[in-house]
């Protein structure tokens, strides 16, 4: 079996389910670099990350005129160590974030056809960008030059992004957000450039817990507790058992109590996806010998003993 648990804070999601530390302890366990659960999800589909903009399209049931497609998102970014850093999305940022989008985008030199699907914002472009663009889930934490758009045409998506950043600066949106205690959504982000979708890969994976990508991957939301995706190209009354199981981890929420039961399986590959990297523990039968193993105390880069 295997589990893939995506949380914002590892020390909370041992808190939150203490029963982890424990069945994970004998585990044999290596680190790799951070990987985020769009790209996991995406790669698992067969998507490059650049299509996932027109996957969204035609989800909304919209074709495009062939030039490419960019997902628009407002974020927060913040100085540090003298650099900007973009803050990671929160989800009831969505509905202000779309709100700004929808406020400032005809003060912006056109670049493309908006079309809006509850809170997610897509251009359809008036000619191929002729740039590379990083999603937002990649620059969440991390030094904003290294995701800013490159290319032939790189230098003027980042005008066009300091433009509306200087619109977004006193929007009274913003205004009225931080009087509530609310962070400014005070950039806007380009994602994407392709434009078409590749056809997605069948597969098997049970999502549990809300994820944006609801709106992309078709979700079958029939049972209370799991969410499993459609397996593209087959009908979901002959799709298959899911093979690999996702838990989109929030602090303060608890296990279901099937997903606390797998793990009491004999053989379990567990990766944890949390902002420091990944965490990959693989525990077979005859590592219950391993008794002397305490309960993690953290979810650390070294081999817990």
């Amino acid at each position: 079996m295997q589990l893939l648990v995506a949380t914002p804070d590892a020390g909370a999601l041992l808190a939150d389910w203490p029963d982890l530390a424990r069945r994970l302890a004998p585990a044999d366990h290596h680190r790799e670099d951070f990987l985020a659960l769009e790209d996991w999800l995406l790669a698992l589909h067969g998507v490059p990350a650049e299509a996932e903009p027109a996957l969204a399209a035609g989800g909304l049931g919209v074709a495009g005129r062939g030039h490419g497609w960019l997902r628009l998102d407002a974020l927060s970014l913040v100085i540090s160590r003298d650099r900007l850093v973009a803050l990671p999305q929160r989800p009831d940022d969505a509905a202000d974030g779309a709100a700004l989008i929808d406020a400032v985008l005809p003060q912006l030199p056109p670049v493309g056809t908006l079309h809006a699907g509850n809170t997610q914002r897509l251009l359809d472009l008036d000619a191929p960008p002729e740039a590379r663009f990083a999603p937002a889930w990649r620059s969440a934490n991390r030094p904003l030059d290294e995701h800013l758009p490159q290319g032939p045409r790189g230098a003027e998506w980042r005008r066009w992004l300091t433009e509306a950043q200087m619109l977004l600066h006193e929007h009274p949106l913003n205004v009225e957000r931080e009087a509530r205690g609310l962070r400014p959504l005070n950039a806007l982000w380009l994602s994407g450039g392709a434009a078409s979708a590749p056809t997605l890969r069948d597969c098997g994976v049970r999502l549990l817990g809300t994820h944006p990508f609801a709106a992309t991957l078709p979700v079958d939301t029939a049972s209370p507790q799991a969410t499993p995706l459609r397996r593209y190209g087959a009908s979901p009354a002959g799709a298959a058992a899911p093979q690999i199981t996702v838990w989109c981890h929030a602090p303060g929420q608890t296990p279901s109590a099937n997903l606390a039961r797998s793990l009491a399986a004999a053989s379990i590959e567990v990766r944890i996806l949390e902002p420091s990297g990944q965490q990959c523990y693989t525990r077979r039968a005859w590592h219950a010998l391993r008794v002397w193993r305490k309960p993690l105390a953290t979810l650390s880069p070294g081999r817990p003993q």
